[in-house]
């Protein structure tokens, strides 16, 4: 597997994000901002994830544009607003952005702003996947496993990662668990774990537990899960079965 850009720029320490950050640098706003939005090496928190996608974008970073305006059409961390987040969006997708398409994909595929639009929301997804947007590439792997192509699906998780995103890790962990593949789901859940992400962490934990090979380290991964902002994991080591 090649190592995931994100695991390179993991290096940088959320301190030194912040300090780069609070001194004009917008790129490392929002890179701040992605991993405080997912939960990645620090506590999720999607109201400052919002704040620093904002700040980002108005230091004129399209792609922290692109994540301010999908953050307001979901209410992220503050009400939302998709009659104002979708035009401008939409706007940004029809200048070329592939963040943004991916983040209009994302919206369509919710139905928010209109009736769902299938067809149009994975056109967009693909489009932007295509042109290397991380996350698209993760909701298509979601995509591809739904509609039984476990293998597309599985390819698409890997891109994902290799350009920074191992939400697509988290994602197909979830699924294989829902379908009580247990082996595959903690193979996806570990690598999300091992990419920082609180979620992954938290999932590999839940499973070690209920299938008893690891109750140790079932609970030191539910910790990891919990001190990044997993509720459900906290609630977890609060109240173990």
């Amino acid at each position: 597997m090649i190592i995931s850009l994100l695991f390179l720029l993991a290096a940088v320490s959320p301190v030194d994000l912040e300090k780069s950050c609070n001194a004009g640098n917008a790129g490392d706003c929002l890179q701040l901002g992605t991993r405080v939005h997912d939960g990645i090496g620090v506590r999720r928190d999607p109201a400052r994830a919002a704040d620093l996608f904002r700040k980002a974008c108005k230091g004129k970073n399209e792609d922290a544009c692109a994540d301010d305006a999908h953050a307001l059409a979901l209410g992220e961390g503050q009400s939302p607003n998709p009659r104002t987040a979708i035009p401008r969006l939409e706007k940004m997708c029809k200048q070329g952005h592939a963040r943004a398409c991916g983040a209009l994909g994302d919206l369509f595929m919710r139905g928010l702003g209109g009736p769902q639009d299938a067809l149009r929301g994975e056109k967009l997804l693909e489009d932007a996947c295509n042109k290397h947007d991380a996350r698209a590439c993760s909701n298509l792997a979601t995509l591809a496993y739904r509609a039984g192509d476990a293998e597309r699906a599985e390819q698409l998780a890997e891109e994902a990662d290799d350009l920074g995103d191992p939400i697509g890790y988290s994602h197909l962990g979830d699924l294989y668990a829902s379908t009580n593949d247990t082996v595959r789901a903690i193979v996806y859940f570990k690598h999300a774990c091992e990419a920082g992400l609180a979620h992954g962490c938290a999932g590999h934990g839940f499973l070690l537990l209920e299938s008893g090979v690891d109750e140790k380290k079932g609970r030191e991964l539910l910790q990891r899960g919990c001190d990044g902002g997993e509720t459900k994991a906290c609630e977890a080591i609060r109240n173990p079965k």
